[in-house]
């Protein structure tokens, strides 16, 4: 089975009491698509822009501007292809993060891209650009782009997770060119708050998880905040969870990958977060074939 070894300490079990909260099934349509686009600037009309249908998503698009939607999270992707990372080879981009801040959050209120009062700054992602002369010495180093992440807060708890965020791409401009949201909506409270697990019992979920497997995992980081999953899922609720980051190794210590493993917090948790590892089955012999 799988050792697990512990290389931080671990975070504190929770104080008080969270909510389970339903999430609504995500309204993915033409209009929906259409209305988001209006909002965003671009024209929306039956007779503008080009929509696109598969089985994942939603896509809307009118000259260099381009809406996602994603059916399973309701997720949204908006791109101004013209100017998004784009590189104009003279412009950089000075800006803190504080400021940064400023402008994301400036923008997501004007769009109502999140209800007011629930995000807070996350981390800003700066795009280098560096040239170099003739003779390989650095010449210059630019900043392009930064995206903005600003994270989820539900009852003051923050979102973790692949969703449960807003990220907001600036140019040198300091003006958005395109912005990322998974946000999923809450229908109401399915359970009222109850006593938190403690971390220690989210490392045991995680040992029998991955107790047929042999290897070495290295815990390197523990959070807590309620989970909210990525683009292709569909989700039901929204619930406080232990977020298990570590590095897992195999028993030859040739390979080693991240890993992520995401335990219920509450003692009344509902449903799995983390699916369990798939079996893989024995192929079945083929009968010979005959001539």
């Amino acid at each position: 089975m799988a050792e697990i070894k512990v290389n931080v300490k671990l975070i504190p079990t929770p104080r008080g009491q969270a909510r389970i909260y339903r999430l609504k099934s995500p309204s993915v349509n033409e209009k929906a698509v259409r209305g988001l686009a209006q909002l965003l600037g671009m024209q929306a009309d039956a007779k503008s822009g080009a929509l696109k249908s598969d089985a994942d998503k939603l896509t809307y698009s009118q000259g260099a501007l381009e809406l996602t939607m994603y059916r399973a999270s309701g997720g949204i992707r908006f791109i101004d292809r013209a100017r998004w990372q784009v590189d104009d080879r003279q412009s950089d981009l000075k800006i803190e993060d504080a400021a940064a801040s400023r402008l994301a959050q400036t923008f997501v209120k004007k769009y109502q891209l999140a209800p007011a009062g629930e995000t807070k700054f996350l981390k800003a992602a700066r795009l280098h650009v560096a040239e170099a002369t003739e003779g390989g010495k650095e010449a210059s180093d630019r900043t392009i782009d930064v995206a903005v992440a600003l994270q989820r807060q539900v009852d003051k708890i923050p979102v973790d997770g692949p969703g449960g965020q807003v990220v907001v791409y600036l140019d040198y401009e300091r003006k958005a060119t395109g912005i990322e949201r998974i946000w999923r909506e809450i229908a109401g409270v399915q359970k009222q708050g109850a006593a938190y697990r403690t971390p220690q019992n989210a490392l045991e979920d995680m040992a029998a998880h991955f107790k047929a497997k042999q290897c070495v995992i290295e815990v390197q980081e523990m959070r807590f905040g309620y989970f909210e999953e990525g683009w292709r899922s569909k989700q039901q609720y929204l619930q406080p969870a232990y977020v298990i980051i570590g590095m897992l190794t195999s028993p030859d210590g040739l390979t080693r990958k991240r890993t992520i493993y995401v335990a219920p917090a509450l003692t009344n948790a509902v449903g799995r977060i983390t699916p369990p590892l798939e079996v893989k089955r024995p192929e079945q012999e083929r009968p010979a074939a005959k001539y």
